[in-house]
């Protein structure tokens, strides 16, 4: 691709909010035909900007597929975790398994840092971009984490609906994540209804018990709890655990 890869312009080359808004509706786009419209969904599990590639009028192209999964009859990729950190769902950490809401998650990080012109290590290093732009939005001046390189030059609305998705895909319970349909419809749309997210930053991670890893996590949680009578440890389980963390 004649512009080369996204992660060349985050935080080096500065783009005007207009082709970042672009590309940020191209890649929506490009998840959409995967998770919704190519026949059997695929899970990507590395969306980032290396794997965001740009042709001569900067519209998105994602690559690198080469450890994308086909997802068949269940939502889960059966698979060892894959990925980059950063970009890495919570859950996926825990389970090893990527599921479409995992790559919202990972869509989400990507979001924040091109409005940002930022790149993001991930969520636990000190002063990450997501405490930063939670931080923003809980004092109601989100536009105080706009990349200062665009000189207040952008539409402000586009950036308020844009950082308001790049949050709601970051939220840590996967079950909370939007559909990558109603992010394209947010991204194309300027009267589509955003997605509500809370004032404060959410801290709990629903982790799904269908893999080996959450196996274990099961038994492990299981025998530190004595069962209910009459009730075996493991049928007593729950189809989801959530976990309560603070990375502040």
């Amino acid at each position: 691709m004649p512009n080369g890869s996204l992660d060349r312009y985050i935080g080096k080359v500065s783009l005007d909010w207009k082709t970042r808004y672009r590309i940020l509706s191209g890649l929506a786009s490009a998840l959409l035909y995967l998770h919704e419209e190519c026949g059997n969904p695929v899970v990507h599990r590395d969306v980032k900007p290396n794997n965001v590639m740009l042709d001569s009028e900067f519209n998105a192209h994602l690559g690198d597929f080469g450890i994308a999964r086909l997802l068949q009859n269940d939502n889960f990729g059966n698979t060892m975790a894959a990925g980059t950190p950063g970009y890495l769902a919570p859950e996926v950490s825990y389970t090893g398994r990527a599921t479409l809401e995992s790559d919202v998650y990972s869509f989400g990080m990507v979001v924040l840092e091109v409005v940002c012109g930022r790149r993001s290590r991930g969520m636990m290093e000190e002063n990450s971009l997501v405490d930063h732009v939670w931080t923003t939005h809980e004092k109601n001046e989100l536009f105080t984490c706009v990349d200062p390189t665009l000189e207040g030059k952008f539409d402000e609305e586009e950036v308020r609906r844009s950082i308001l998705v790049g949050l709601a895909c970051m939220h840590p319970d996967r079950r909370h994540r939007p559909r990558m349909r109603k992010v394209v419809q947010i991204f194309m749309n300027p009267d589509e209804p955003l997605i509500k997210i809370a004032v404060s930053r959410p801290t709990a991670v629903s982790l799904p018990l269908h893999s080996s890893h959450s196996d274990s996590i099961a038994s492990e949680f299981s025998s530190n709890k004595a069962p209910a009578e009459g009730k075996g440890s493991m049928d007593s389980l729950p189809d989801e655990m959530t976990v309560v963390f603070d990375d502040r």
